[in-house]
């Protein structure tokens, strides 16, 4: 049987076991309130410690069931709605174009660079209109976007910035951590991302207090500061309110704890993530593959969630035979957001309107990497791409 490579794989520690152990003993799996004591409010403090790192400023977190969650509350907490533009790359998952639609509001895709996958600064700045209220810059595989020419133009415009660090979180930006320079930032820590938490689960990140407990109140159905004094008043029967229309996008307390577990992990992680791919680019720089990995930044702090390089010939054909060698890879964004309903027939936008996402879509190849991969490994994926390649020169032969 073939040795067997796959693109990705959670990590399981007998830690990890045992915090969700403790939990499920325990029988307090939701969290209702903001201050009790609870798994989720432990993940939240020691998350910001996390982000603020040994010279910035520490971040309010609210803990949520998603990503997705982030994103769509951190709109309704800045009242992004009907008749908003909200600017985003068109390189990036389906859910950060939807939460701008749920809200009403409008998204406006630009393309990215070309060799960081990341928004483009220039196209970003020249999508501003009058109805833009909002851009979202996407940390895409861990690197960061460039911010400052970005956070430049917005606050030229009097627009907000809410960064999408979904698949960056442990990335920085010049030093500092992404989700921490625009007004707010969105994390995930679902199974493929750099930190999980056995399941679902997400945060938002602000140095604006009441914006964040804003939307760990929306979160957790509109239960917000009245709500709480209302349920500690001797006589509660008409005393409770809530602070508007809510959600329940609260986080359980099994997997907030698995998550606190990981978090302490995850420095090593992404070291190890950057000893691997660092082999990558050794073994495929020395080749003369149609394959060209992606570029880090001087000023990128790359986390490495995913090893996105680009295939300039025969992808689809390479991907196929990676898998019959038992080597898993995928294609993360197969159709840029422009092109993919909803938004080809609501937008209207042609082929060739974002001409490096298009390219993009037809070349990027995710190799496999987590920290579990030995260095053996990369040796191995790299050997059955430079045999794939042979047999094709050997075929035109």
């Amino acid at each position: 049987m073939a040795r067997q490579i796959p693109v990705f794989t959670p990590m399981a520690t007998q830690e990890m076991r045992d915090a969700a152990i403790r939990v499920i003993d325990s029988g307090h799996y939701i969290r209702t309130s903001p201050t009790e004591p609870s798994e989720g409010l432990a993940l939240e403090e020691e998350f910001g410690a996390y982000l603020a790192g040994a010279g910035s400023r520490r971040p309010y977190v609210a803990n949520l069931a998603n990503g997705t969650a982030a994103m769509h509350l951190a709109w309704v907490a800045y009242g992004i709605g009907p008749g908003d533009e909200v600017i985003i790359p068109a390189n990036t998952f389906s859910s950060v174009a939807h939460c701008v639609s749920l809200v009403g509001a409008r998204p406006v895709f630009v393309d990215v660079e070309p060799d960081i996958y990341n928004m483009d600064p220039q196209a970003a700045a020249a999508a501003i209109t009058p109805h833009t209220r909002a851009i979202m810059p996407v940390h895409t595989a861990g690197h960061p976007a460039d911010l400052d020419p970005i956070i430049d133009v917005a606050r030229r415009h009097n627009v907000i910035v809410i960064e999408d660090a979904c698949q960056a979180i442990g990335a920085t930006y010049k030093g500092r951590a992404v989700g921490t320079l625009g007004e707010m930032g969105c994390y995930s820590f679902v199974q493929n991302k750099a930190m999980t938490c056995g399941g679902e689960g997400g945060a938002v990140g602000s140095l604006d207090e009441t914006k964040v407990r804003r939307v760990f109140s929306l979160a957790n159905h509109a239960r917000g500061e009245q709500f709480h004094q209302g349920m500690r008043a001797p006589e509660p029967a008409g005393k409770v309110v809530h602070d508007g229309i809510g959600f329940n996008y609260r986080q359980s307390e099994l997997l907030s704890a698995i998550a606190r577990v990981q978090l302490r992990m995850l420095p090593e992680w992404i070291r190890r993530r950057r000893h691997l791919v660092g082999l990558y680019r050794e073994m495929l720089g020395s080749s003369s593959l149609p394959i060209r990995p992606p570029a880090e930044r001087p000023w990128a702090g790359h986390s490495y969630v995913r090893f996105e390089v680009r295939v300039t010939e025969h992808r689809d054909a390479l991907r196929a035979y990676l898998k019959q060698q038992g080597i898993g890879s995928a294609v993360h964004y197969p159709t840029p957001l422009h092109l993919d309903d909803p938004y080809r027939t609501q937008l209207g936008m042609k082929q060739g309107a974002l001409p490096v996402c298009e390219a993009l879509a037809r070349e990027t190849l995710t190799l496999p990497l987590y920290p579990q991969m030995a260095d053996d490994d990369v040796a191995h994926v790299v050997d059955h791409v430079r045999a794939f390649f042979r047999q094709r020169v050997a075929v035109r032969t």
